[in-house]
């Protein structure tokens, strides 16, 4: 029974529940009230290795030859996406302390002898400042490998540094028009995006945005048009109205998927940001990869049609890949716990032409969102 900090911080490492926290596949999707999209494109997956050359490529299918009943079957060429590639994983770390009365509350918890509410407590702070902490920047860095096919590492000591993806030509590319314009039509630019992708062989499998995206689409005359029962007496009359669920209707008529809004945000020690930026419209085709996540229930959870993975590779100190942490207590004053955890992890994208992405709609840089980067000093807003 713990009787003290340093008594619980032994037996909370006797009983592992700190590393189950860190070890935890469902971990990656965030808190379930504002659950991660990106981890459902781009998964955690676990790698023997740091560095490696990225060898995993998708063949398109082409169709079988008729030949005669007893003739050798006829080897066919394929036409390949990404050949290969080099993967250098980044080291990513945090260290929080607890001092305040949060702490105060697990002491008087120790002194009823209520060590499973204590350790609980204790369990519940670490899972909110180090392992939230650092899947959360596993889904910052997934949004800027899928829309800008670059993610910036940033450190302390002005600390940067830019990982590159493969970026084909016409993937990622800014609309047409204004979308809160009356005489322009957003679905030119949506259209255009879709045709390109199924010119290459793919069909969209989701369409992530932003809620302001969807209501600029929602008063946009020419989607009404498009998508309403509407009267027009004249090019300046135009009675009608049309929500979400009319434009995603329309989408699944034409064969496309719902439209899907992603606003949820993270927080850094100078501002708040969204994971998916501003003015933005990803289209995420299927790729016919699914990924298997083990957890421990009896039946795994599969994830279909992903663009890839996160590798999380060896964490400096430990031999086998996965997150570490190290918790410690402090009785003299003032008491405190101190946790740190790091990992060592990177996005993959093994499916670059799977992806494409609308910028500029609208406003590309919300108020109080400075130039758009993290860490530029200024809140979102929003």
């Amino acid at each position: 029974m713990a009787k003290d900090l340093m008594s619980l911080v032994l037996a909370m490492r006797e009983a592992g529940d700190l590393d189950y926290l860190l070890a935890n596949p469902l971990s990656q999707f965030g808190p379930p009230d504002q659950p991660f999209l990106g981890a459902r494109l781009l998964p955690e997956r676990m790698v023997p290795e740091n560095a490696y050359r990225e060898e995993q490529i998708h063949y398109r299918t082409v169709i079988a030859n008729d030949g005669s009943r007893y003739s050798p079957a006829q080897r066919l060429s394929t036409g390949q996406i990404v050949g290969g590639f080099l993967v250098e994983l980044g080291n990513q770390d945090v260290a929080q302390e607890l001092v305040s009365r949060e702490l105060e509350a697990i002491n008087l918890l120790l002194g009823r002898n209520a060590d499973k509410e204590a350790n609980a407590s204790a369990i519940q702070w670490f899972d909110r400042t180090i392992v939230q902490a650092l899947v959360t920047l596993e889904e910052r860095q997934r949004w800027e490998a899928i829309v800008n096919a670059s993610v910036v590492r940033l450190g302390d000591n002005a600390y940067s540094e830019t990982v590159t993806y493969p970026n084909p030509t016409g993937h990622r590319a800014a609309v047409g028009g204004d979308w809160t314009a009356t005489d322009y039509d957003p679905f030119d630019d949506i259209d255009g995006m879709v045709t390109m992708m199924q010119d290459k062989g793919y069909s969209i499998s989701s369409i992530i945005t932003r809620r302001a995206v969807v209501s600029m689409l929602v008063r946009n005359q020419q989607v009404i048009r498009r998508v309403a029962n509407v009267r027009t007496l004249s090019d300046g009359d135009l009675f009608g109205r049309v929500t979400l669920a009319d434009i995603n209707a329309y989408l699944m008529g034409d064969g496309l998927p719902p439209i899907t809004t992603y606003d949820n945000h993270y927080n850094t020690l100078t501002g708040r940001f969204p994971f998916l930026p501003a003015g933005t419209m990803v289209f995420a085709a299927a790729t016919g990869r699914t990924e298997e996540i083990q957890t421990d229930d009896e039946e795994p959870v599969y994830l279909p049609d992903t663009l890839g993975y996160t590798a999380i590779g060896v964490a400096v100190g430990r031999t086998a890949p996965g997150r570490a942490y190290h918790l410690e207590a402090f009785e003299n004053k003032p008491p405190r716990l101190t946790a740190e955890g790091w990992q060592t992890s990177l996005p993959v994208i093994t499916d670059p032409e799977a992806l494409a992405v609308l910028t500029g709609i609208g406003d590309p840089v919300e108020a109080g969102d400075g130039d758009g980067t993290p860490g530029d000093g200024v809140g979102d807003g929003v």
